[in-house]
């Protein structure tokens, strides 16, 4: 198991001003595209407003995991705010709001600076907050006060009037929702280096391909008529075998992966004669019987001259001699099969949108998709 080197985070939400549910459901969605993955969701609940004479607010509050330190998670959580139409009155009154967002718990961090307060003071006589935190987080110890949640509510001295007007399942976080996605794409297009990506953001596990281990792979680029079906079919055990032992503890694993097992069709369709394929069609259908399919499929298009240029950056020697031709074979037919009815939800992204990815703005695009699928 891969050492997991998130941060888990606890913040709370509120709304009392126009479709509040539609608020907070929203919300929640940008924080999964902004800051991490949503672990768990309180129950949602009905107060009246505390400090302040106005509508009720509904309230929750939920944990987190994140790559990102106390202070940027604040920043997100302010633009998530600003995002969904949030306007500030300018002092520290309180007032009603689309939505509130704040952050009560980083990890048992202690912080004190002129932006933030670490735990978020007051939280321990607010009972909007302790007890939507007791249905997540009932065990989990203040790190000042050293007392659990709900140890914190047993004693508290808020009268408020709380009732609970939902269970958990307003709103299903996306990892609960979808556990397998699958990246594809022509060579060198950059599947990879997004499923890095998706795996930090999300702190989730990733399933990588390992291409090196295939001994047959430098002598195919140099003798393709010798070494195609070795090539091709060494490929589709390993990758059946990768995916068989990656989920063999759990097919609930929450997993990126930079191949899909309907690759091996794609490369086979253009590497062999019509004999072998038709032979090497029959093996991947008994293979993929039963095989855990990814639920996504994130197809990454690219145009020739880019991909061309990305294999010459990356620096594998043995891709030097792969053509525009192959490259375009290849394009072709996973347009081909990604046409045909498939079992997944499929999101092509253009090549505009993948060269994107390198920026932050654009993985948020693209988690954005993803969570509002």
């Amino acid at each position: 198991m891969v050492k997991d080197n998130s941060h888990k985070v606890y913040i709370s939400f509120g709304s009392n001003k126009g479709n509040r549910l539609n608020h907070i459901v929203n919300s929640l969605k940008e924080l999964e595209v902004q800051v991490g993955r949503i672990v768990r969701v309180s129950n949602l609940y009905i107060t009246k407003s505390w400090g302040f004479e106005s509508r009720d607010f509904y309230n929750g509050c939920v944990i987190l995991k994140t790559k990102f330190s106390p202070e940027i998670v604040l920043k997100k959580l302010l633009s998530i705010e600003d995002f969904l139409g949030r306007t500030r009155s300018g002092n520290d009154e309180y007032s009603s709001r689309e939505i509130d967002l704040d952050l009560l718990f980083f990890d048992q961090l202690i912080l004190s600076s002129e932006d933030l307060t670490l735990p978020h003071p007051h939280l321990n006589k607010r009972n909007f907050v302790l007890i939507p935190m007791v249905d997540i987080a009932p065990e989990f110890v203040h790190p000042i006060i050293n007392k659990s949640i709900k140890s914190l509510l047993l004693i508290s001295k808020d009268n408020s009037a709380i009732k609970k007007i939902k269970n958990n399942n307003y709103y299903i976080p996306f990892w609960e929702r979808y556990s397998f996605i699958s990246i594809e794409g022509n060579i060198g297009v950059g599947k990879t280096t997004l499923s890095r990506k998706i795996k930090s953001h999300f702190s989730i596990e990733s399933l990588n391909e390992n291409y090196k281990i295939n001994p047959f792979l430098k002598d195919f680029y140099s003798n393709p008529n010798d070494f195609s079906l070795k090539l091709e079919n060494f490929f589709l055990n390993e990758r059946v075998n990768q995916i068989n032992k990656h989920f063999l503890i759990s097919s609930k694993r929450k997993t990126i992966s930079d191949f899909w097992i309907g690759k091996s069709l794609v490369f086979a369709k253009n590497n062999l004669n019509e004999k072998s394929f038709k032979k090497y069609t029959e093996d991947f259908k008994i293979f993929n019987f039963r095989l855990r399919a990814p639920e996504i499929i994130i197809f990454l298009s690219q145009n020739i001259l880019q991909l061309q240029k990305q294999i010459i950056e990356r620096g594998r020697s043995f891709e030097k001699k792969i053509s525009e031709d192959y490259l375009d074979s290849i394009s072709r037919e996973y347009e081909i099969i990604f046409d045909k009815k498939q079992s997944f939800i499929f999101i092509s992204l253009s090549p505009k949108e993948v060269l994107s990815l390198k920026e932050e703005k654009g993985q948020e695009s693209l988690y954005r998709k993803l969570i509002n699928n």
